[in-house]
């Protein structure tokens, strides 16, 4: 499986940046723009999205792997690791089989938890809905309530013709995986690395308080708290949610 990717920068650090469900790498650029002046940034689209193929029958694990080939063929061997929502999870996946690999990770409106049976139910009836209708119109559906309202206003059109761009048995694959993903809760209190929180104060997808809970379990959280953000700060406060990371870098001892 070959995933599609893209780097900028050279610094002596690298960032490596997971996009969520319906996205691509471009959800990043604020944070490609103001990381890659001191470090090396490598974006990446995951399986069914933007330029990568949809591949038949792939779980988040899968995904997490093709990530470390990619990461192998680059001679990487240490990266500071962010996913957002569905990154996130395939994050934490990488995280529970390669954490050697990891100086830090960092879940941004994402959760360890598992689909709960109402959830899964719900995301039957998404793949139902994908099955009848054209991705569009789906789309149309789902990105607005991602953002507050006066930024859904700015910005869904945007995420909507990105989302257009990878093909429907993708979205539909990448359902399935996260409906099927393991549960790793118990993993944030095993691993020994800094572990970075984006948290939205209006995430209508996941609730804050359930993601204050979840970072006190890790053993080195940094909790980055969006007052102004739902499920997209990458956007919503992308010069707020940079500093955060920023200041997460800064703490770890990186300029």
């Amino acid at each position: 499986m070959n995933l599609v990717s893209y780097t900028k920068g050279n610094g002596p650090e690298t960032i490596v940046f997971l996009h969520g469900f319906c996205e691509n790498n471009t959800c990043f650029n604020e944070q490609v723009l103001f990381f890659y002046k001191d470090y090396e940034v490598i974006t990446i689209d995951l399986p069914g999205f933007g330029k990568s193929e949809a591949v038949s029958n792939i779980s988040l694990v899968d995904m997490a792997k093709a990530v470390l080939d990619l990461l192998q063929q680059k001679g990487k061997t240490k990266v500071y690791l962010f996913g957002h929502s569905m990154g996130g999870y395939v994050s934490l996946a990488f995280a529970k089989l390669f954490p050697e690999y990891l100086k830090g990770i960092g879940l941004i409106h994402s959760t360890p938890i598992a689909d709960s049976e109402e959830r899964k139910g719900k995301r039957r009836q998404v793949i139902k809905f994908l099955e009848k209708h054209d991705t569009e119109v789906y789309l149309k559906n789902f990105i607005p309530p991602l953002f507050i309202e006066e930024n859904a206003v700015k910005y869904a059109s945007q995420f909507i013709e990105e989302g257009k761009k990878g093909p429907k048995e993708g979205i539909i694959e990448a359902v399935k995986a996260m409906m099927n993903r393991e549960d790793n809760t118990e993993l944030l209190e095993k691993l020994d690395i800094p572990f970075f929180w984006g948290i939205g104060k209006y995430d209508s997808l996941i609730p804050e308080n359930d993601l204050f809970t979840f970072s006190i379990k890790c053993k080195k959280p940094y909790i980055a708290y969006l007052k102004n953000s739902a499920h997209m700060s990458m956007v919503e406060e992308a010069y707020e949610l940079n500093k955060h990371i920023n200041q997460f870098f800064k703490l770890l001892g990186n300029s």
